[in-house]
């Protein structure tokens, strides 16, 4: 549905400050050839949650949008499933139409692809490096799925505007963080990817690096005859990949990976796997960036030979190769897939220095009284029995932080508004009744 209550807000800032002439906030001027008929109109509210803004990217079987969560009262993204060879919509509308009745199965059969995919994504939502999906739905006579906000740039572009190349401490960084969540994944979840790439991957500002797009993830099974869609990326897929009956395993999310990490360290493609086959060769990386460890290379090479029984076999294996002077724990460290430990500790007042770790999406309950709250802070009768509530959301990694007392919460002197659930990125420092109390939440790792 579409929902002009919201006036004039931007669609990148989400502000109420957005004219004609662009946002008096962040500046963005919004481009109606990005938008078109095809996609849906700004501010259009769907799940009674998600307004959508700006359009992030368009592609042949999906739009995304930059959103505003009013649940969570925070910027996050939504991808909607819009197949533009089978569908349409019209101009200012939001309900997806089919071209003909001959579309409908072609339609069903990518829609359900679309909503596998953001089942996938639910599962590793524990996979720190795997962009986080929040909710899928039904609306428009079509699928949505909300996910995490990532403000960077793939890899590609990030190769481009390096001048074709990028310094390999960076790739081997990048690689390795990649490499050892989709290895966790191989093993723990049995999902294969099947289309890593350099666009696939995201460079977030903080460094951060987050593998996207699982559209073409299976599920791997031991019927050594199962049958996979013929799927591929040029130059990135290895051969079994190009046939339904290709015996496919970690090993081909392996080759993929390992085609990315030559392209980000000399800016070119390897040949296709099957020119490949008719004898078409690569230059090895040793001759292309001889800068770069001989080990490194040898292991690039090892993890693109196209018998997939000759090819590495594991992502731990090709860490390995690529990262030779770190020690299997400490690959481990360097992927970020480690544990997070939310926690509280006061660091003011009469109980400065008492920490607790804190559960994952949960509410917990902060206040003075023992029958009313689950962390008591007793001895101040201006904090009330319950006095706020605070939840950890871990597929966002984010605090949400609600006052419900009667002598307020505060954030950085401010008071918040009573009811209203306020939202902060990994950490938030705030004060009971005053400053009486003061309190840190945060993340630690193990």
């Amino acid at each position: 549905m579409s929902d002009n209550t919201t006036g004039m807000m931007c669609p990148n800032c989400f502000k109420f400050h957005f004219t004609p002439e662009g946002c008096l906030d962040c500046g963005y001027m919004e481009n109606p050839q990005t938008r078109g008929g095809y996609t849906l109109p700004a501010n259009t509210l769907l799940g009674n949650r998600f307004i959508i803004g700006r359009v992030l990217g368009i592609g042949g079987f999906g739009i995304t949008y930059k959103a505003y969560d009013t649940l969570y009262r925070q910027i996050c993204a939504v991808k909607e499933f819009a197949p533009s060879g089978l569908a349409y919509r019209m101009p200012g509308e939001c309900v997806m139409q089919m071209h003909n009745s001959a579309a409908a199965p072609y339609y069903q059969h990518g829609l359900q692809r679309f909503i596998e995919e953001a089942q996938i994504l639910k599962k590793l939502e524990d996979v720190v490096a795997v962009v986080q999906v929040k909710e899928c739905f039904l609306e428009n006579q079509t699928a949505y799925f909300a996910m995490e906000f990532l403000d960077g740039t793939n890899l590609k572009k990030a190769v481009k505007a390096a001048g074709g190349e990028l310094a390999g401490e960076d790739v081997i960084r990048i690689i390795a963080e990649v490499g050892s969540a989709m290895g966790r994944i191989h093993k723990e979840a049995g999902i294969l990817h099947r289309d890593i790439s350099p666009e696939n991957i995201c460079i977030l500002r903080n460094g951060a690096v987050k593998l996207l797009d699982f559209g073409s993830a299976r599920q791997k099974t031991m019927d050594e005859n199962q049958e996979f869609s013929v799927e591929f990326k040029h130059g990135f897929a290895p051969p079994e990949q190009y046939t339904r009956t290709g015996n496919q395993g970690p090993y081909t999310d392996v080759y993929a990976l390992a085609s990315t990490c030559y392209y980000a360290l000399t800016g070119k493609m390897i040949p296709d796997a099957m020119d490949r086959l008719a004898d078409k060769t690569y230059t090895p990386l040793c001759y292309m960036r001889p800068d770069i460890a001989p080990e490194i290379s040898e292991a690039v090479d090892r993890a693109l030979v196209l018998d997939y029984h000759q090819r590495t076999q594991s992502m731990q294996e090709f860490i390995y190769g690529i990262c030779p002077d770190r020690k299997p724990e400490e690959v481990k460290a360097f992927s970020r897939d480690r544990k997070q430990v939310p926690f509280l500790e006061i660091i003011s007042g009469s109980k400065a220095g008492v920490r607790w770790n804190l559960p994952e999406n949960t509410k917990v309950r902060i206040g003075r009284s023992g029958s009313q709250s689950n962390i008591v802070i007793a001895g101040n009768p201006m904090i009330s029995k319950e006095h706020c509530i605070l939840i950890y959301d871990k597929s966002m990694e984010t605090y949400l932080l609600q006052d419900v007392s009667s002598n307020g919460v505060f954030v950085n002197g401010k008071r918040l508004e009573k009811g209203k659930m306020y939202s902060y990125e990994r950490e938030v420092e705030f004060s009971l009744a005053g400053h009486g109390c003061t309190i840190k939440a945060g993340v630690s790792y193990e």
